[in-house]
Parts: structure tokens; C-alpha cells; sequence
């Protein structure tokens, strides 16, 4: 039995999320992880909203969406 951890970067997320879409950012911080390691405003804020407890799953999806699009877009990303 081993402890995973995972390091996640907001260049990662942004890349992910033009890729693969909005799920995918959410299972990189959540399925078969034990504790995530951030690296960066974006990746940090994304976690921060994940624990948000009492936030409905469709406003977390909402909220992730929007920050990963603006960070693209300032990225220089279309």
C-alpha cells in the first residue's frame, strides 16, 4: 500500500483543460491521490474550491472553468 502524491503546476492545469476539458482537471486533483502538491496561484485556487464543502458540485465546475479559461487567455492561449 503506497501514498500518492501528486504535483500539479497551473501550466499543467491549463494544458489539461485545453486538451481534455473541464473533468479531467477535476479527476487530476481528485481520483488516485492521496495529497496534491500546487504550484502556483491557478492550481492553488482550483484545490481551494475542491474543498469548498458547502459550494453545489455545478458551481465548483463553474468557477474552475472560468479561472482556467482566464489564465489561458492571459497565457496567450486561444
Amino acid at each position: 500500500m503506497g501514498f500518492h502524491k501528486r504535483y500539479i503546476n497551473d501550466e499543467q492545469v491549463i494544458e489539461l483543460y485545453r486538451t481534455q476539458g473541464n473533468q479531467s482537471i477535476i479527476d487530476l486533483y481528485t481520483k488516485g491521490v492521496d495529497v496534491v502538491i500546487t504550484s502556483g496561484d491557478l492550481s492553488e485556487h482550483i484545490l481551494d474550491i475542491l474543498n469548498i464543502g458547502l459550494l453545489p458540485e455545478t458551481n465548483k465546475w463553474n468557477l474552475i472553468s472560468e479561472l482556467v479559461s482566464k489564465a489561458s487567455i492571459k497565457k496567450g492561449h486561444k
